[in-house]
Parts: C-alpha cells; sequence; structure tokens
C-alpha cells in the first residue's frame, strides 16, 4: 500500500501541474470505491497559490463544506447544502489546497466502526473484512490507500485516533477549540473537534500551523514521558501489547526517560462525565446547528433526525440523549467531575514532555461487530473497548496524537498514542516528531 507526503506531492505539482495532481487524485478515489471511504467526490476541484497549492485533501463529511453536501452520514442531511467551510476547510483552502470528496463515516459521528447502515460500512484497505475504526473511518483509509496525503476528520472520544490506529496512518486530535468550533454536524461542543490523518508527523503539524497559524515548539533535550500502566496497559491484544513493549524499549534505548506515573481516577472520572456531557449536549447542539442550515434542514428537530437514523447502535445513543434523563442540572454536575477530570491529567503531567499508551487494546475487529467482539478470549463491548484509553483524555479536551506502532501477526496495524495538557499542541507535535523517528530507526 502506497501513501505520499505533502513534500512527494509537491514535486509532484511542481513535476507537472496542481490540476494534474489533483485529477489522479479524484481518479484513484474511484479506484478505491469497494472500501466505501468516500461519499461525494468532487468532478474538477480548484486550487489556489500557496503552502499547500495542488494538495488534495479529502473531508470526513460531518465537516461543513460550501461546495458539497454535509450529510454527518445520516438520511436526514442526505441533502443538506449548508453553503460554508469549517474552520479548518477554509484555512486549507487558503493555502492552496483542493478539497477533492467528502469521507463516510460511522453515522452521526456516534461509534467507532464506521459501518454505517444508512451508506454502507468503510473497510479497513489492510483486510476489507475489518473495521477501518470510527467514527472518521472514511478520512484514515483515503490517506492510508494514498489517494490523499492528509484529511480531515472529527473526535470527540477517539474519533480521529481510533481509525488511525486501525489504519497504520498519523491521527491528531487538537486541544478543544483550537481548530475553532461550529459548522460541524455536532456531538457535543465540550468534547468535539476537527483533526487531521497523515502520513507523519511533520505534515500533521504543517497542517496545524495552517489551520491556526501557530508556530513550532523546541523539544527538551531530554525526553520525559510517563508510561501510565493501569488501565491503559491492562488487558491489551497480545500483539497490541507487545507492540507497545517494543515502543517503550526503543525509546528507553534512544535516551528517553521513561516515568511510570498513575493516571489517578481517569477512567473513574470519565465513567461519571463523559457520555453525561455528550446525551446532554447533542440535544442542544444538534438542533442548534440546524437552525443554522439555510435549507429545509433548517426546520428539522432532534426527534426528525432520530426518526430517520438507521444505524441501530446510534438510534440507542440519541434515544438515550432523548429520554430527558441528561439536562442542565446534570450537565453541570458532569463539568464540575469533568473539572476533576482535568486536575487529575495535570497531576499525572506534571514534569512530563507527554504520556504514552496504546491508541487501541486491539486491533480492527471484524466488520459487523458493532455491539461485541473478542478480545483475549472473552467477549467484551467493542465500542467501549475501543475508545477505552482515548476516551478520558478526549472529555478533558486534550491534544493528542496516534503514531503508528507496528502490525499484527495477521498484519494489521496498531497505533501508540502521546498525550499533553490542554493548550500545549505545539510541544506535543514537537515530542511526537521525536518519538515518530525513533520508533521508524528501529
Amino acid at each position: 500500500m502506497s501513501t505520499e507526503g505533502l513534500d512527494r506531492v509537491r514535486e509532484r505539482v511542481a513535476g507537472s501541474s496542481s490540476a494534474e495532481v489533483v485529477g489522479q487524485s479524484i481518479e484513484a478515489i474511484h479506484g478505491i470505491a469497494e472500501l466505501g471511504a468516500f461519499l461525494a467526490v468532487a468532478v474538477d476541484a480548484p486550487c489556489g497559490p500557496g503552502a499547500l497549492a495542488g494538495v488534495p485533501v479529502a473531508v470526513k463529511d460531518n465537516l461543513d463544506t460550501r461546495d458539497f453536501v454535509t450529510t454527518g452520514g445520516t438520511p436526514a442531511l442526505r441533502d443538506s447544502r449548508p453553503g460554508r467551510d469549517h474552520l479548518a476547510v477554509e484555512r486549507l483552502r487558503a493555502a492552496g489546497a483542493a478539497v477533492v470528496g467528502k469521507t463516510n463515516l460511522h453515522e452521526l459521528a456516534l461509534g467507532i466502526t464506521s459501518n454505517n447502515a444508512a451508506f454502507g460500512p468503510v473497510r479497513n484497505p489492510h483486510d476489507p473484512a475489518r473495521s477501518a475504526g470510527g467514527s472518521s473511518g472514511g478520512s484514515a483509509v483515503a490517506v492510508a490507500t494514498g489517494v490523499v496525503p492528509v484529511a480531515l476528520g472529527s473526535d470527540t472520544g477517539g474519533s480521529v485516533r481510533v481509525p488511525a490506529a486501525h489504519c497504520g496512518v498519523v491521527g491528531f486530535r487538537p486541544t478543544v477549540g483550537r481548530w475553532g468550533n461550529g459548522r460541524c454536524v455536532p456531538i457535543s461542543h465540550t468534547r468535539d473537534t476537527a483533526g487531521a490523518f497523515a502520513t507523519s508527523v511533520a505534515d500533521v503539524a504543517e497542517i496545524d500551523a495552517v489551520v491556526t497559524g501557530a508556530g513550532t515548539a523546541p523539544v527538551p533535550e531530554r525526553l520525559r514521558i510517563g508510561v501510565p500502566r493501569a488501565g491503559f496497559y491492562d488487558d491489551l491484544h497480545p500483539d497490541v501489547a507487545a507492540g507497545a513493549a517494543r515502543a517503550l524499549d526503543r525509546l528507553a534505548d534512544a535516551g528517553v526517560e521513561l516515568v511510570e506515573r498513575d493516571a489517578v481516577g481517569v477512567f473513574e472520572l470519565d465513567a461519571e462525565c463523559g457520555f453525561p456531557i455528550v446525551f446532554a449536549e447533542i440535544v442542544e447542539d444538534l438542533p442548534g446547528y440546524l437552525a443554522t442550515l439555510p435549507g429545509p434542514e433548517q426546520k428539522l428537530t432532534f426527534a426528525d433526525v432520530l426518526d430517520q437514523v438507521a444505524s441501530p447502535d446510534v438510534r440507542g445513543v440519541m434515544e438515550a440523549a432523548a429520554s430527558g434523563t441528561f439536562g442542565p442540572a446534570e450537565l453541570v454536575a458532569a463539568l464540575e467531575v469533568r473539572d476533576r477530570l482535568r486536575a487529575a491529567y495535570a497531576a499525572a503531567l506534571d514534569g512530563l514532555d507527554a504520556i504514552i499508551y496504546p491508541t487501541v487494546p486491539l486491533p480492527a475487529p471484524p466488520l459487523g461487530d458493532d455491539d461485541m467482539t473478542e478480545l483475549n478470549g472473552a467477549t467484551v463491548p467493542v465500542f467501549l473497548t475501543s475508545i477505552r484509553n482515548t476516551a478520558p483524555g478526549s472529555t478533558a479536551g486534550m491534544p493528542s496524537i496516534s503514531l503508528p506502532g507496528g502490525v499484527t501477526s495477521a498484519g494489521l496495524p496498531v497505533g501508540i498514542s502521546l498525550e499533553g495538557l490542554p493548550g500545549q499542541d505545539a510541544a506535543l507535535l514537537a515530542v511526537a516528531a521525536v518519538v515518530e523517528r525513533v520508533l521508524a530507526a528501529g
């Protein structure tokens, strides 16, 4: 499977033309149709001058784009045309990038497999019988297959990093708010953020700089990275455990100081507040988004969207949110717990440059394992197991990045994640670049 980074794409643009490179990307999208990665493909994708001139990018179909529909992967929004760009899309276009298509996702981004009952599943390019991960599965596949060097996704509890791990690419979740708010089919304004997939940390860092205008951060002379064994390293698939151990050994051999550090209580605190925040905010945030749309979708209610949901697991989440169990009082209480969660992470990261852990405890599950799957001889819930390590930091609003961490004996990718404190994105990306070099050298 051949992938390309931004520098290689620029070389091709210099050797031919922006239009030719973008046209080749559009043609390549049609060549991977069997993987179900795209919901809409450009006929002609204009691009302009700038640092990303001629670079084709793909955009998850819950992020608004002025020249495509934004379906959110759900039937009620099948024809919705917001006529505007999400901030990240706007900034990439201003730098010369061309949006070549909108990518498939788990319906309404409320799941982790991208097995979309309305628009079809996204298949893992390493094994089409397995999930690509979700909810940003299509964007991960677009990069993993080399169709585009960069794709945008969104992440509420792991929706960029999980598919990045399952597809063997880099997936970056910025601090909530860093890449703007709004102009995206929402779940939770407290937890949602756009993010990016690429083939290297350098490319992700460049995209972050384009979106935010932020500069780079220096790398400490000697990295100190925390290893939170309890919880994050428990009950791992043997190949995931082996990949994590290999990564830690290589970092130690390279002179990185690995510090055993407990992230005290983060799983319990996330269990107490994570889902209540989602359930309380989606019933307000989704109707608020609908009200900003220019077409008939503006008149849709939460109930109207729910009535047309096709995926059974998504319907269950939506019904739980609509039950009225989680109202303003419950949200206030949940946000107070979230403050304690953030404090727990601050304590865990005190004096450290990042923490490191396996992105997902298991490799990509078989496609169709939307409710339960197998791990170490036991039947486990696929959603909760897949987001076990990524969810607490997501609820806390922290930046995180998943790097390729090798492959299983069956050839399935696994991921290694680094996580830092809110607002420390540039520093995290600098650390990730060092870790990436060490892992690649091994």
